[in-house]
C-alpha cells in the first residue's frame, strides 16, 4: 500500500491517505475520530481495509493533532462537520463512505444530513442524536468547561485500573492513547448534551451500527444500550463486537474483527 499525506483548509485538517495496492472497492472512505484523539485511532483498520482493497482518508479534526490549532472553546458540532466537508470537498472524493466512532459517529450522522450524495454511512459507538437522547439538562450542562481532557471526562489515573477497565487494549496502545489525547472541545460536547437533531427522514443512505459489547465501561464510552438504540431509531443495520470497549472496538484486539465487520458490510 501507499501512504500519502495532506493538510486541507484554513484550519489545516490534517488527512491520512492510505492507497491500496490492488483497489477492490470504487468508494473512497472517510474515517473520523471521536473526543480528543485524532486519525491515530483508526491506523489499524485503515491498515487493514487498504489490505482489503478499500481506499481510506482518515482526518484529524480541527484543534486535533497534527490538523492546526485553534480555540478550541470556540468550536462547535457544527464545525466539526465542516472539517469532514473540507476533505470530501477539497479531494473531490465521490459517492464516499463516511466512517465515525464515539462523537465521530454522531458528526458523520449530522454530515449524511446534509450531503444526501454518500454512497453509505457507518458509526461505531456513537454518540446520539436528540431524537434518540432527548434534551439534556441546562443547569449540568452549563458546568461543562470550554476546553477539557480526558482526565476530567473520567479516564481513570492508576494505570491498573486502567488497564482493568480497558483489558481489550494492548498495553503499548494504552501508552500511545495517553501520549496522543488532547484537549477536547467543551463547547462541542455541550452541543451534544443540548441534543443536536439528525430526523430519521434525512438518512436516506444505508446505515450500518457498531457497537462494544463493553463500550460503557468507561465514563465517557458510549454503551451498548444507547447505539441499539440508535440504530432502531434509524432502522440501521446492527452488530455487536463481543468483549469490545469504547476505544478497544477500533485500536485494540477487537480491531480486526471490526474492520472484517464493515468491509463485510460494504460488500453485501
Amino acid at each position: 500500500m501507499t501512504k500519502k499525506e495532506y493538510t486541507l483548509g484554513e484550519n489545516k485538517i490534517a488527512v491520512e491517505h492510505l492507497i491500496p495496492d490492488e483497489k477492490k472497492y470504487e468508494h473512497p472512505i472517510v474515517l473520523v475520530h471521536g473526543s480528543f484523539s485524532g486519525f491515530f485511532m483508526w491506523r489499524m483498520i485503515a491498515t487493514q481495509l487498504a489490505e482489503q482493497g478499500f481506499e481510506s482518508y482518515s482526518l484529524s479534526l480541527r484543534g486535533h493533532a497534527p490538523s492546526g490549532d485553534v480555540d478550541l472553546a470556540k468550536v462547535t458540532m457544527q464545525d466539526y462537520a465542516d472539517d469532514v466537508d473540507v476533505v470530501v470537498s477539497e479531494l473531490n472524493l465521490k459517492n464516499p463512505v463516511v466512517i465515525g466512532h464515539s462523537m465521530g459517529g454522531l458528526i458523520v450522522l449530522m454530515y449524511a444530513r446534509d450531503h444526501s450524495d454518500i454512497h453509505a454511512l457507518i458509526s461505531v459507538d456513537p454518540s446520539q442524536s436528540v431524537e434518540v437522547q432527548g434534551a439534556g439538562d441546562e443547569e449540568q450542562i452549563a458546568k461543562i468547561p470550554l476546553v477539557y481532557d480526558v482526565m476530567q471526562a473520567g479516564m481513570p489515573v492508576d494505570e491498573k485500573e486502567i488497564m482493568e477497565k480497558m483489558p481489550d487494549l494492548p498495553k503499548d496502545a494504552l501508552m500511545m492513547m495517553k501520549d496522543m489525547f488532547g484537549e477536547e472541545s467543551g463547547n462541542a460536547r455541550r452541543d451534544r448534551k443540548r441534543g443536536i437533531s439528525v430526523p430519521k427522514e434525512s438518512i436516506t443512505m444505508p446505515y450500518f451500527i457498531i457497537a462494544g459489547e463493553l463500550a460503557g465501561s468507561l465514563p465517557f464510552g458510549i454503551s451498548y444500550e444507547k447505539s441499539k438504540a440508535m440504530a432502531e431509531y434509524y432502522n440501521a443495520d446492527f452488530v455487536e463486537i463481543k468483549g469490545a470497549t469504547h476505544p478497544g472496538v477500533i485500536m485494540g484486539v477487537h480491531a480486526k474483527e471490526t474492520g472484517d465487520t464493515i468491509s463485510s458490510w460494504l460488500l453485501k
